[in-house]
């Protein structure tokens, strides 16, 4: 197949890919839990910083993925770049699709991921995968929500003391409330902002690696489209089963929010891939445990798919790697 033509099904499935990313992105369940915001403002918010962010922080993290994980020889005649490529994307696609689908918060960090280790370890054996890359970035995956669940914790405990010491009556509860709405607002802008940077690298990343023949800023400027047309098209199924998850009001979607809107961030400037579907759902679990408030039933259903979601996408890749290889 002629390499224009490769190039513009890469450009395609890249898209598909974002629009899953983008249909499984729960970032704005807090503002739909704690109704500061409605749907509809939530999902024009959510496009404009989709696409923002794609396109101002989405570089690094892409040539993270695309460069630095998968170690195949494309000298050698028996392995083939384009079947390689086009194999990771088309299984990160139906993953992140069947999920949202389902309304399941998968990492589609871990979808891609998952993906190039499967052609990676079915192509080039213990060497096809930079072991030591992946290691590093899994102590970031195991930290971070650790570090959601710590922080809201503690922000929590510390909110309900202040509460306690400086709140009298309804009005300055409703008062404290409504100064929290504007904060929790900011926050979550900047982190729709850094998760958009770096979930774009799951839909582009590997074609990155692919070489010079195609425009980065130009596939930036796509895929931050097609995460806008994800949330708004399919988002919503997502944020409303994250946002019911435990109870919320704008003062606990603060504290919610406080660790996943700086590791997502520095997580971004540092070229990290990291998961915000992880951060949220621990960061909410701190909540729960915090305030003494229950769970919605499903935790351990997410949690079981998180734990899932490698093993089938590289399963995945590596049964679509053949038919694939053969039509190219």
């Amino acid at each position: 197949m002629a390499l224009e033509y490769i190039i513009i099904i890469f450009l395609i499935i890249s898209v598909i890919i974002s629009f899953g990313i983008g249909a499984n992105d729960e970032t704005m369940a807090p503002l739909y839990g704690s109704r500061i915001l409605n749907m509809k403002q939530i999902l024009i918010l959510a496009a404009v910083f989709a696409i923002g962010g794609a396109l101002l922080l989405g570089e690094g993290v892409s040539k993270s993925v695309g460069d630095k994980i998968l170690l195949l020889d494309y000298n050698n005649p028996s392995i083939n770049q384009d079947a390689v490529v086009m194999t990771i994307l088309i299984s990160t696609a139906i993953v992140l699709i069947l999920s949202s689908a389902f309304g399941l918060p998968i990492s589609s960090t871990h979808a891609t991921i998952g993906g190039i280790m499967g052609v990676g370890m079915l192509l080039g054996g213990g060497t096809g995968v930079n072991w030591i890359t992946i290691l590093e970035m899994s102590m970031w995956w195991i930290a971070s929500p650790i570090v959601g669940y710590t922080v809201t914790y503690g922000v929590v405990k510390v909110l309900n003391k202040r509460k306690l010491k400086h709140l009298k009556g309804f009005k300055d509860f409703e008062r404290s409330e409504n100064k929290y709405s504007y904060i929790i607002l900011i926050m979550i802008c900047i982190t729709a902002f850094a998760r958009a940077g770096n979930d774009c690298s799951n839909a582009v990343g590997i074609v990155v690696g692919v070489g010079d023949e195609i425009n980065l800023t130009l596939l930036l400027i796509m895929t931050g489209f097609g995460l806008a047309a994800g949330v708004t098209v399919l988002g919503r199924i997502v944020i409303k089963s994250l946002g019911k998850m435990t109870e919320l009001r704008p003062s606990t979607a603060f504290a919610v929010q406080v660790p996943t809107a700086a590791v997502m961030l520095i997580g971004t400037i540092q070229k990290i891939p990291l998961s915000g579907s992880h951060l949220l759902v621990a960061s909410l679990v701190g909540l729960s445990k915090a305030s003494n408030t229950p769970m919605k039933k499903g935790l351990w259903k997410i949690i079981v798919i998180w734990l899932l979601t490698f093993p089938i996408a590289a399963i995945l890749s590596i049964i679509l790697y053949f038919p694939i290889n053969l039509l190219l």
